[in-house]
C-alpha cells in the first residue's frame, strides 16, 4: 500500500488498466484511418467519374466528327448483254371463219331418207331452228380437208378445200368453179381420179361424192350431189377451232364455230410511240403470257403510224346459214366493216379494222410474224411482247450501272478499286445496257479486266 507522502510508483506491463487503455487507442486510429481511406477512395471513385463527364473541345470534336469514308464496290463481269424494248400485245386470228349452219332440206322424194340435193340456192333454214346432233371438234384442234365438224339434224357438217364459198348445192350436171374445186378437194382425199371435165359435175364427180359420204358413214344424197347445208369450203386448211358455241342436244350458237385459218393468229404489239426509232423491222422478237406460260418468238415485220384503234382481223361467215347470219346483222345497229354476200348470200365477209377508243393512249402497231404458229390457246391473249434492240457480238465487259460517273463535257469514267486500297479513274465508252448492268470499253490507255473491283458508290 502506498502511504501518503511517498513517491508514486508506475505499473507494471501486466497492470489490466494500462493495458485497457492502450487497446482503447488502437481502436481509435484504426478507425481514423479506415474512414481516411474510404474518403480517398470515394474522393477517387467520384474523379472517375466525373472525368468521363467532362471533355476537353479537343476531345467532343473527335468524338463527333463523321466516320471515315468507305466504298461499297463490285467486281468487273464479262457477259452478253442485249437491250430490248418491251410493250403489250394481242393475240388474234388474222383470217377468223365464223361458221353458221342451217336445216338441212327433206327429201320428199325419199320419204325423208338421206340429203337433198334439190339445187336450191337459198339453202335451209337459219341455225336457229337446228340442232346439234353429234359435236366431233372441240377446242384446239385443227380441222383438215375432208374433216367432218358435226352433225346437224341427223345430216353431216364437213370442210374441204376450197377458195370459192359454197353458195348453192352442187348437183349431177352443173358446171362452174365450185364444181372445180369440189373435184380438186375429193382427189386431194383419194375419191376423185378424174373422168370428167374439170367444173362439170359428171358421172365421175357422182361416184366420188358417193364414196365420200359412205366413208364418213352416211347415205349419200339421193341426187348424188353435195347440198348447201353439208359443207364449207375454206381457202386455207387445216384451221384450228378456237371456239365451238354449243353442245349435243343443243341449237348451236351464233355462230356455231370460230375457225382460224392455218398460221393465222395474228400478234400486233402496241409500241409507244417514244420508242418508234428504236424498232425495226427483222429484230427478233421475244412473246410471254402470263396467264399460260406459254413462250413464242417472231420477228418485226413492220411498223404502222400512230392509232388507238386495238388491231382485229377479217372475219369471214361460211355456211349455209351466213346470209342469215349476214342480213341479221345489217338490219342490226351496223356491224363494223363491210360484208359482203356472194351468190344467193352462200357466203359472208365481215373485215373488221378494230375497235375506236378515241380516248385511249396511241401507239404504234407493230406487226410481229411468229417463227411458227402460234397456239391456239393464246388466241385473245394480251402478251408481253419484247423486241430486242442490239446485242453485244459475244461476251464484253460490264459493270453495274451505278459505277458510270459522266462529266459535264461528256465523259464517262469507271473507279477502280486496286488492292492496295488505291483507287484509279479509267476512262470507258459505255455500250449497251442490260437488268442493272452497262457494257464498258476503256479508252485513252486505261487498263480494266475481268474480276477488278470498281467503286459503285462512296
Amino acid at each position: 500500500m502506498t502511504q501518503l507522502g511517498s513517491p508514486a510508483t508506475e505499473s507494471s506491463p501486466g497492470d489490466p488498466g494500462r493495458q485497457a487503455v492502450r487497446g482503447s487507442r488502437l481502436a481509435r486510429r484504426r478507425r481514423a484511418l479506415f474512414w481516411v481511406a474510404g474518403g480517398a477512395a470515394l474522393l477517387a471513385i467520384g474523379g472517375l467519374i466525373g472525368s468521363s463527364f467532362v471533355k476537353s473541345p479537343q476531345q467532343i470534336a473527335a468524338d463527333t466528327a463523321a466516320p471515315p469514308p468507305t466504298a461499297t464496290t463490285a467486281k468487273v463481269v464479262s457477259q452478253v448483254l442485249t437491250s430490248s424494248v418491251q410493250m403489250r400485245g394481242v393475240v388474234y386470228p388474222a383470217t377468223q371463219y365464223d361458221v353458221y349452219p342451217s336445216a338441212p332440206e327433206s327429201d320428199t322424194s325419199a320419204g325423208g331418207a338421206g340429203s337433198s340435193a334439190g339445187g336450191s340456192a337459198a339453202g335451209g333454214s337459219s341455225s336457229a331452228s337446228v340442232y346439234i346432233s353429234r359435236l366431233d371438234v372441240a377446242v384446239g384442234r385443227a380441222v383438215s380437208n375432208g374433216e367432218k365438224l358435226a352433225e346437224i339434224d341427223g345430216e353431216p357438217l364437213f370442210a374441204l378445200a376450197g377458195r370459192v364459198p359454197a353458195w348453192r348445192d352442187i348437183t349431177p350436171g352443173e358446171s362452174g368453179p365450185d364444181v372445180a374445186e369440189l373435184q380438186k378437194a375429193l382427189a386431194a382425199l383419194g375419191y376423185y381420179t378424174g373422168g370428167d371435165t374439170r367444173g362439170f359435175f359428171g358421172t365421175a364427180t357422182q361416184d366420188a361424192v358417193s364414196l365420200y359420204y359412205e366413208h364418213l358413214g352416211y347415205t349419200p344424197p339421193v341426187s348424188g350431189g353435195v347440198p348447201l347445208t353439208d359443207v364449207i369450203f375454206l381457202p386455207s386448211l387445216p384451221a384450228r377451232v378456237i371456239a365451238v358455241n354449243g353442245a349435243k342436244g343443243q341449237q348451236p350458237g351464233q355462230p356455231f364455230l370460230e375457225l382460224a385459218a392455218r398460221g393465222s393468229l395474228a400478234l400486233t404489239g402496241e409500241l409507244p410511240p417514244a420508242y418508234a426509232g428504236q424498232v425495226k423491222t427483222g429484230l427478233k422478237v421475244k412473246i410471254f403470257d402470263e396467264v399460260t406460260g406459254i413462250h413464242a418468238a417472231g420477228t418485226v415485220a413492220e411498223t404502222g403510224t400512230a392509232t388507238t384503234i386495238a388491231p382485229i382481223g377479217a372475219i369471214v361467215d361460211v355456211g349455209g346459214g351466213a346470209s342469215s347470219a349476214a342480213a341479221a346483222g345489217s338490219t342490226a345497229s351496223g356491224a363494223t366493216g363491210s360484208g359482203s354476200t356472194g351468190a344467193a348470200g352462200a357466203g359472208g365477209s365481215n373485215n373488221s379494222g378494230g375497235a375506236s377508243n378515241p380516248e385511249g393512249t396511241p401507239f404504234i402497231p407493230l406487226t410481229v410474224t411468229p417463227s411458227k404458229p402460234l397456239p391456239a390457246a393464246l388466241n385473245g391473249e394480251n402478251v408481253l411482247v419484247t423486241v430486242e434492240t442490239g446485242r453485244t457480238e459475244g461476251p464484253v465487259l460490264t459493270v453495274p450501272v451505278a459505277a458510270i460517273v459522266t462529266t459535264a463535257s461528256g465523259t464517262s469514267y469507271v473507279t477502280a478499286a486496286r488492292a492496295d486500297g488505291k483507287q484509279t479513274q479509267v476512262v470507258v465508252t459505255p455500250g449497251i445496257s442490260e437488268n442493272g448492268y452497262v457494257q464498258v470499253t476503256p479508252v485513252r490507255g486505261g487498263k480494266l479486266a475481268v474480276g477488278d473491283s470498281v467503286v459503285v458508290s462512296g
